[in-house]
């Protein structure tokens, strides 16, 4: 990501910044992370009884700060660690929890498609003209999506019956195909939210804005480096979804992956110097991965220990 990079240039890029845009790209961080907090108590519900009280949106909350601020260090670590801090605070069996975290980050692999399908719609139109399969790519992306997400909730059913052909009973010894039988209830336990018509345009809803906080992110950033007159809002949705498969990189904090493909996307797209793509995906890197990961995390652990005493 940074070869054949100055690192003064950088600095000298990212030393000019404007605070107050850098300041909201926080709150924008934070605030996606509440939402992404309250839908999974949306996911969680179908695990508590009416007898018994809500999911505290705090302990929620508490525990995708702690899962984000342990991915800084250990990639993919941050789900076990939210998961054992829900099943701590709120007494649910890890087996129910374990199917809703799956669901949550399918529900991110669908609207991440859907952005990428979104974002093949809107390239530039000589690039459309040079590859015009990528329209009908885009289009075609786009309904899989949509389909994906109606037949989600029945996925755990699905499997299930699949695992009751004949065919596939032959194949599979009985002790496999019990396991299987037991992760498919797990899994239709994880989605029954997503069965409930009162939910489901929830879950929806929120997931919308989760995603665009995230392309706010970059955008907020675009103002903080003076590039609006660059960077358009169709250009910065590019630059966000190439961006957004470094977060899928199992390095620490996305390091690295992230930072290659912003730089990349923004030199493209933008025609940016180098040098400077590489300072705005450094600084956007560190506030939305780093500060916005650990700053809350550490807040919330306090307030904990000091409530606690």
């Amino acid at each position: 990501a940074f070869k054949g990079i100055d690192l003064n240039d950088i600095w000298n890029y990212a030393k000019n910044l404007k605070p107050f845009p850098v300041f909201l790209v926080v709150v924008s961080g934070v605030f996606g992370n509440f939402l992404r907090s309250y839908r999974w108590t949306l996911l969680l519900r179908p695990l508590k009884s009416e007898s018994e009280p809500k999911i505290s949106q705090f302990n929620s909350f508490y525990a995708v700060a702690i899962g984000y601020a342990v991915n800084v260090f250990a990639p993919r670590g941050g789900e076990v660690a939210r998961l054992l801090s829900i099943c701590k605070s709120e007494k649910l069996p890890w087996a129910g929890v374990l199917p809703t975290l799956l669901i949550d980050r399918l529900l991110d692999v669908a609207f991440l498609l859907a952005v990428f399908g979104l974002t093949l719609l809107i390239l530039p139109p000589a690039l459309l003209n040079a590859m015009p399969w990528l329209k009908s790519g885009g289009l075609v992306l786009l309904f899989a999506v949509i389909v994906g997400l109606v037949a989600l909730p029945f996925t755990g059913a699905i499997f299930a019956r699949l695992l009751k052909i004949p065919v596939v009973q032959n194949i599979l010894s009985e002790n496999l195909r019990t396991k299987l039988f037991q992760l498919a209830d797990q899994f239709n336990q994880g989605t029954l939210s997503l069965k409930n018509m009162a939910i489901l345009p929830l879950v929806t809803l929120v997931s919308i804005c989760i995603w665009f906080t995230y392309w706010l992110n970059f955008y907020l950033m675009v103002l903080a480096f003076g590039l609006e007159g660059v960077i358009d809002a169709a250009q910065c949705l590019i630059i966000f979804a190439i961006g957004s498969i470094g977060s899928l990189i199992p390095t620490p904090s996305s390091a690295g992956g992230f930072h290659l493909l912003v730089k990349e996307a923004a030199v493209m797209t933008a025609k940016l110097n180098p040098a400077q793509a590489i300072a705005f995906a450094t600084v956007l890197h560190f506030v939305t991965i780093i500060v916005v990961s650990l700053l809350p995390a550490l807040v919330l652990w306090l307030y904990k220990r000091y409530r606690h005493k």
